[in-house]
């Protein structure tokens, strides 16, 4: 069979050629590369930017204000895209990505950098949770493993090229290339997804609880605001950090009542009463927990205890995300080749919970060998896991609302991501002597000896939180995410389709 003929071949099951599937996966890969690598370059850049902008103090805003816009708006993406389709949801998405980063690049102020920032955000909420939920209308489920897979591989690589990337236009250029390169790369991904992503017609007896997303987006923002105020910019009781978190329950006790009213919720809470959506969500939000809080102190304790000479987050992370992008692209290949999705989430927790040990346990005599084992070891369980919550969600619901369930997870993890860094920040701070802060530390290459041992001391309960995290999720897995047969066809009924009346082809995204 030559290229082209397998180019036009159509699987069956499928309602797409392989030819076609690969162009829109192919515009989906880059912009999703787009959007992971965007934060770990502008990680790098950051000290540069600050130097030639000033504004020192607003430093952690450039991180903050792209957070915030991203995570409140990726439940409405999610809700939009059930109702009007992803297609044009998809690339208002990606304009507003690059309208936001040539703003990032033309700024004159750090005010400026970030405000666009946030602008920035708005665009990239809707990305990972859009992408995810295209390639659930396009892909049947027995298949969909490991094309979500190569995503999750995308979105981890971007963690290990990112720094290095950053660098060099740092080095070699200016930093406003940071944010200018997403423009050429961006708009060829916005040519490719409008030609051969699938359109359909908007659902026209729905609604959009716009209510519930302003109230939702408002509470969500207050919490994280505190959790990023709190302990660095303001203490834990001062009046800015206790009146966010107040803010935060009242607006979030509001939206709990609006949306018992709303005609459509914002929020498919009704699917977080099958036991299978309810655990995976959960387990989402706690591997976010567990891996983001990881990623953000392993640096600081290979380089400020043992003392490597590595000066990069990205080639000190190199052995745990490659476990994750290897295990990552294998799994999914398994679970497509077997149609069983279950063992992976028993099998992930365990295996990571092993790595978080490991972890915990090192010391000031653990050598790089060692400590390149053990995150290799727990970046098998994130690969492992990656994905495969997100597909029993997707293999859970009605296709009618994959794009709001799929959405649900990507906001679980985002949120169970901040509650991990801001945690184990806590407790490393806790650990360490009055007056000095973890950041302060992990800036010296070589430290005292006494030094390492107090940093050590300081780092090594966050990584026992994190395996303690990492035992709930196998629990929850254990209890709640039971196996359910993989459609093979995209036209199979479900059985949450079958139970909720649905017909085969709702939700499913047409010619355009």
């Amino acid at each position: 069979m030559t290229l082209r003929e397998r180019l036009r071949r159509r699987p069956p099951g499928y309602n797409y050629t392989i030819g076609r599937i690969l162009a829109i996966y192919a515009g989906l890969m880059v912009t999703l590369l787009l959007a992971a690598l965007d934060q770990t370059i502008v990680a790098t850049a950051l000290p540069k930017i600050v130097g030639d902008l000033g504004g020192i103090t607003q430093y952690s805003w450039v991180f903050t204000a792209y957070m915030l816009t991203s995570t409140v708006t990726v439940p409405l993406y999610g809700k939009l895209g059930d109702v009007y389709g992803r297609k044009n949801l998809f690339l208002f998405a990606i304009v507003v990505f690059l309208l936001g980063s040539a703003l990032c690049g033309a700024s004159t102020s750090m005010t400026e950098l970030v405000i666009f920032r946030a602008v920035q955000g708005i665009g990239a909420g809707g990305l990972f949770p859009l992408s995810l939920a295209v390639i659930g209308n396009i892909v049947p489920p027995r298949d969909r493993g490991k094309w979500q897979g190569l995503i999750g591989a995308v979105f981890a690589a971007s963690s290990i090229i990112g720094p290095a990337v950053g660098g060099f236009i740092v080095d070699n250029a200016s930093w406003r290339w940071v944010f200018l390169v997403n423009l050429p790369v961006g708009g060829l991904a916005l040519i490719v997804i409008s030609f051969v992503m699938p359109r359909r017609a908007p659902l026209t007896d729905h609604s959009i609880d716009w209510l519930g997303a302003g109230v939702l987006a408002g509470g969500v923002g207050a919490l994280l605001l505190g959790l990023v105020w709190g302990g660095t910019q303001y203490p834990w009781g001062s009046v800015e950090v206790v009146g966010s978190f107040v803010a935060a329950v009242v607006l979030l006790a509001a939206f709990a009542v609006v949306e018992q009213r709303a005609r459509e919720p914002i929020l498919p809470f009704e699917i977080l009463r099958n036991p299978i959506v309810a655990g995976s969500v959960a387990c989402m939000a706690l591997v976010g927990m567990a891996m983001f809080g990881t990623i953000s102190y392993v640096p600081l304790f290979v380089q400020g205890v043992i003392g490597t000479s590595a000066t990069s987050s990205g080639v000190v992370l190199t052995p745990l995300m490659l476990g994750a992008v290897t295990t990552s692209l294998l799994m999914g290949q398994l679970v497509s080749r077997t149609g069983r999705y279950r063992w992976n989430a028993i099998l992930g927790p365990v295996v990571l919970t092993i790595g978080m040990v490991l972890l915990w346990r090192m010391s000031v005599t653990t050598t790089n060998a060692q400590a390149a084992r053990n995150m290799v070891i727990a970046g098998i369980g994130i690969g492992s896991m990656m994905q495969v919550f997100v597909l029993s969600v997707q293999n859970a619901v009605p296709r009618a609302v994959i794009g709001s369930a799929t959405a649900l997870t990507q906001f679980g993890r985002q949120m169970g991501a901040t509650l991990g860094v801001t945690i184990m920040g806590v407790l490393v701070n806790h650990g360490l002597p009055k007056g000095v802060g973890a950041n302060e530390l992990g800036t010296i290459h070589r430290l005292p000896e006494s030094a390492r041992v107090t940093l050590a001391n300081a780092i090594r309960p966050a990584f026992f939180a994190a395996a303690a995290v990492s035992a709930v999720v196998w629990f929850i897995a254990v209890v709640f995410v039971k196996e359910q047969h993989l459609r093979r066809s995209l036209d199979e009924v479900s059985a949450a389709d079958a139970a909720a009346g649905t017909p085969a082809t709702a939700g499913i995204d047409s010619e355009p």
